[in-house]
């Protein structure tokens, strides 16, 4: 599996709003890099959420095997996107095109090969990036594989591990152009996503938890541990955004306006 990495920090908020940009994105990009996707690109916008702060549009196509995701920040004018597949891809395409889709002044990248051992945890700075992001692989895999079991899993996994889902569990199964089983499980949660790749003739599945909220790491991953039994061969922790705090544009005003309602909300029930 490979999982290329991009983090966007000081963009355009007009482009991180516009659904038919993002929507062409998701489309495009896979066939620009040969990659295969097993679904239609599936966009959800999300505003006037508790934390108005998260407002923007979450993402996703899943690919054979893997997946494409980019959520956008707009009051935070930032985007964050992963591409993971089985085979390797063209990582230059990727960044140049997603380069041009949404221009920023501060870019990372970083390219992982999720290989046994190959991941590295890099603490993530809680005053200065913008969230954490947990890497899980398991060899011998024990846990659900059907599409049931695995809705089931990840219509109760966000509740169970304080994240905040704002869709229910979308899932699906194929081969993969090599011709390997796969099933795979997304939910966006209000924090950002969660993503689960089985492949159940090789007993292994790779999980994905993005957060744009820091959480205690030890916790959640013993519970997701508990759901997805096996042997761990990859557990990594990096943070995401770096130095966002040092390099966002503050718009408190903005912010207030918008939590205008949760205010109303409050007063009437007190």
């Amino acid at each position: 599996m490979q999982h290329f990495i991009i983090d966007g920090i000081r963009g355009y908020r007009s482009r991180f709003d516009h659904i038919q940009l993002i929507q062409e994105v998701l489309e495009e990009l896979p066939a620009h890099l040969g990659v295969e996707p097993a679904m239609p690109a599936f966009l959800l916008p999300y505003y006037n959420g508790v934390v108005p702060e998260d407002c923007g549009v979450s993402a996703f196509v899943l690919l054979r095997g893997g997946h494409f995701t980019l959520h956008t920040f707009s009051f935070r004018e930032a985007y964050f996107a992963d591409f993971v597949a089985p085979a390797a891809f063209d990582t230059s395409t990727l960044r140049q095109h997603l380069d041009a889709a949404f221009p920023c002044a501060s870019i990372s990248t970083h390219t992982v090969s999720r290989t046994p051992g190959a991941l590295r945890t890099v603490t993530p700075s809680v005053t200065e990036d913008f969230g954490p992001h947990v890497f899980l692989d398991i060899a011998e895999y024990q846990g659900p594989t059907t599409m049931d079991d695995l809705f089931s899993l990840f219509d109760s996994l966000p509740w169970e591990i304080d994240m905040t889902p704002i869709m229910r569990p979308y899932t699906l199964k194929g081969t993969t152009t090599a011709g390997q089983r796969f099933v795979s499980v997304v939910t966006m949660i209000a924090e950002s996503h969660i993503i689960l790749h089985v492949f159940p003739d090789q007993r292994t599945a790779y999980l994905d938890l993005f957060s744009c909220r820091f959480f205690d790491t030890d916790k959640v991953l013993t519970q997701i541990k508990a759901e997805l039994p096996g042997q761990v061969v990859n557990e990594a922790l990096i943070g995401r955004g770096s130095k966002y705090h040092l390099l966002r544009t503050e718009r408190e005003d903005e912010v207030a306006k918008s939590k205008g309602w949760l205010d109303a909300v409050t007063t009437r029930e007190q």
